[in-house]
């Protein structure tokens, strides 16, 4: 599917699971977007984990605890690496998009992405809390916000 289909498909469901919540629905769909490859990553879909959150921490109200492996380019020591690495799967993707709102309002990390008040600042935010270790993960999202008009998402929340 392309992005825009992505887009069409997801996007009631980053609404949603954002309500309620200063997290942006234009910054978690380019998160989905990317961290899915648009929904290209079948491991990942099939698994309901569009947001590509590794399988460690505490149990969620949204996460029971189950594990897929894949593997995955990560940046160790300045280094673009493969690892293969478990990562959180879902009973269904509105488990897997709340549990990504969960962590990010619940994990002191991530404190300044929700003081963070527009969708570049949440991703740049997202990148200095070590959201992912891609270095252009931020211009990434940001570029994918601005691309695909995703800023309309935020128009949408009615909290």
């Amino acid at each position: 599917m392309t992005k825009k289909e992505f887009v069409q498909k997801y996007q009631n469901l980053m609404v949603i699971t954002t309500d309620g919540t200063p997290i942006l629905p234009s910054v978690k769909m380019a998160q989905a977007i990317l961290e899915s490859g648009a929904g290209s990553s079948s491991k990942m879909m099939k698994a309901n984990a569009m947001f590509g959150i590794k399988g460690t921490g505490l149990k969620s109200p949204y996460w029971k605890g189950t594990v897929f492996n894949s593997s995955t380019g990560e940046v160790l020591q300045g280094n673009e690496v493969t690892i293969n690495a478990n990562f959180r799967a879902y009973d269904t993707l509105s488990d897997g998009s709340r549990d990504h709102t969960y962590l990010l309002m619940n994990l002191s990390r991530y404190k300044p992405v929700r003081e963070a008040t527009t969708p570049e600042s949440q991703a740049t935010a997202l990148q200095n809390c070590g959201y992912a270790t891609a270095t252009n993960y931020a211009s990434s999202l940001i570029k994918l916000i601005q691309e695909l008009d995703l800023k309309e998402l935020d128009k949408k929340k009615t909290s």
